[in-house]
C-alpha cells in the first residue's frame, strides 16, 4: 500500500514539473519569437522586402483583404522564404496577410501586410516655436480659497475636475481666462450652470462663485487657454504638410493631451544651450516672437505621435528641398545613423548609434538611440529638450524623429518609427 502510494506521488511530480516545464517554455517561446515577429508591416509597392525572423520559423502566403471577400493573393505579392526570415514583393497597392509558422507546421502569428506607394519627405532640423490655444479652458486643479466672510471654501471641488475642459459659462462661451474673468464677476455669487468636456463627454455642472477677501468672485479652480514651447521640425512633404515632435503636446500640470483649438508655428531663435547632466536633463533656450511675419505654419492636430499641420504656401521652397524615402520599421538596422538637426548657424547632420528597435511599438518610443558624435556631445550632452522632432536618418532615408532623453543618461534616447508618425497625420 505504502509502495504504491510512493509510486503515485512520483508520477504527480512528474506531471507537474512537466506541467512547469510547459508553461516555462511557452513563455520563453512568448519572449524570444512573438516579440521579434512584427504584427504589422508597410511595404513600398515594387520594392522587394527582406523581414527578419527568429530561427526555426518560417511563412506562408495567404489572402488579400478587402470588401469582406478574401481573394488569392497569389498573383499581386510574391514571398520567399530564407535563412534569416523572408523577402516580399507586391506590383500593386493593396492589404494582404502572411501566416508564420513554427517548423512549417505550428501557426504562431498572422502578420498584416499593407502595401504603400513610394513616399518622400523632406527632412527637418529647424528649430520651431510652437503657439498652441485650447479647445476649452483647461481645469489643472481645484483649490480653497477664503471668503470675505473669514471662512474657507471650495466651490470647485468634486464638481471640476483636473483634465476638464470649460466650454461654457452660464451659457455663454469662454474661450479666454479674460472673457471667463469678465463673465465670473457678471455672475456674482448666483449659482449657474457650467458646460464642460470631460473626455469625450460633454456634460453640464452647477458652480456657485464665492466673494473672496479681495472682493472678486471666484469658483477655485486653476485654469489656462493655451502654451508654447520650442521644438524642432521633423518632416515636411511636398504639398506643404509638416510634422513634427514624434510626441504630442500634453499639460505640464497634468499630463494630459491638450486638444487644441488651433495652433501656429513661428521662426524661433536659439539663444542658448543647457548642457544635460545625470538626472537633469538639458534644453534649448530660445525665444519666440510671435508676429505675423514669422509665422511658419498652421497646427491642425495634436496626437500622441506628433503635432501635424501645414507650412506657409510662400514658405514651402524654404522648408522643402532636398526630398529622401521614407524608411520602414523592417528597414532599420542597428548601428549608424544620424540626427538632424540646428543649434546654430546651418542643420548639421550628427552620428548617432541605433540601439534597439520594438518592431510592435504603437507609441512613442519605437526604438533606443545612442548620441555618439562628439561635437554634439560637448554642446548639448547628449539629447535635450527642445531637440524633440530632430529627423532621424539611415542609409539615405528618413526613419523616423527624436522623442524623448533618458534622464539618467542623457546621452541615450528613444525614437518613434516615421512610419507610425505618419499614420497619425492621416488617421
Amino acid at each position: 500500500m505504502i509502495k504504491g502510494s510512493n509510486r503515485l506521488k512520483t508520477w504527480r511530480w512528474i506531471v507537474v514539473s512537466l506541467l512547469l516545464l510547459d508553461i516555462f517554455a511557452i513563455g520563453y517561446f512568448s519572449y524570444l519569437y512573438l516579440d521579434r515577429i512584427p504584427n504589422k508591416l508597410h511595404v513600398v509597392v515594387g520594392e522587394t522586402e527582406s523581414v527578419e525572423l527568429p530561427g526555426g520559423t518560417s511563412v506562408e502566403q495567404t489572402y488579400e483583404r478587402g470588401d469582406n471577400v478574401e481573394v488569392s493573393s497569389v498573383e499581386t505579392m510574391k514571398v520567399v522564404n530564407n535563412q534569416s526570415g523572408f523577402t516580399m514583393t507586391s506590383n500593386r497597392t493593396g492589404n494582404y496577410s502572411v501566416s508564420v509558422k513554427l517548423f512549417g507546421m505550428i501557426p504562431v502569428k498572422k502578420v498584416s501586410v499593407q502595401v504603400v506607394e513610394k513616399m518622400k519627405l523632406s527632412p527637418g532640423g529647424e528649430p520651431i516655436g510652437i503657439y498652441v490655444a485650447t479647445n476649452g479652458l483647461l481645469v489643472l486643479d481645484t483649490a480653497e480659497i477664503q471668503g470675505e466672510d473669514g471662512l474657507t471654501y471650495s466651490p470647485g471641488e468634486n464638481i471640476l475636475k483636473t483634465g476638464d475642459y470649460i466650454l461654457e459659462w452660464n451659457h455663454q462661451p469662454v474661450t479666454t481666462i479674460e472673457s471667463f474673468n469678465k463673465a465670473l464677476q457678471k455672475t456674482g455669487n448666483k449659482k449657474v450652470s457650467v458646460k464642460i468636456r470631460r473626455g469625450k463627454e460633454v456634460i453640464e455642472v452647477a458652480v456657485k462663485p464665492i466673494r473672496a477677501t479681495d472682493r472678486s468672485y471666484k469658483i477655485g479652480a486653476w485654469i489656462r487657454e493655451d502654451t508654447q514651447g520650442i521644438g524642432t521640425l521633423t518632416y515636411v512633404t511636398a504639398n506643404g504638410g509638416f510634422g513634427t515632435l514624434g510626441h504630442g503636446i500634453t499639460d505640464s500640470d497634468t499630463g494630459e493631451l491638450l486638444d487644441l483649438q488651433g495652433g501656429e508655428l513661428y521662426q524661433t531663435k536659439i539663444l542658448g544651450i543647457l548642457r544635460g547632466e545625470k538626472g537633469e536633463p538639458g534644453e534649448l533656450r530660445g525665444y519666440i516672437n510671435m508676429v505675423a511675419k514669422n509665422q511658419i505654419g498652421t497646427i491642425k492636430k495634436n496626437t500622441a505621435l506628433g503635432v501635424f499641420g501645414t507650412i506657409q504656401p510662400e514658405l514651402l521652397g524654404e522648408y522643402a528641398k532636398e526630398f529622401l524615402p521614407v524608411g520602414m520599421k523592417q528597414e532599420i538596422k542597428k548601428g549608424k545613423a544620424y540626427i538632424y538637426t540646428k543649434l546654430s548657424g546651418e542643420i548639421k547632420k550628427y552620428e548617432i548609434q541605433i540601439e534597439k528597435t520594438y518592431l510592435n511599438s504603437k507609441d512613442n518610443k519605437s526604438m533606443v538611440i545612442h548620441v555618439t558624435d562628439s561635437e554634439l556631445l560637448a554642446r548639448t550632452g547628449g539629447i535635450v529638450q527642445g531637440m524633440s522632432g530632430s529627423p532621424i536618418l539611415q542609409d539615405g532615408k528618413i526613419i523616423g524623429a527624436v522623442t524623448h532623453v533618458m534622464v539618467d543618461d542623457p546621452t541615450r534616447g528613444y525614437g518613434v518609427f516615421i512610419e507610425n508618425m505618419l499614420s497619425f497625420s492621416e488617421g
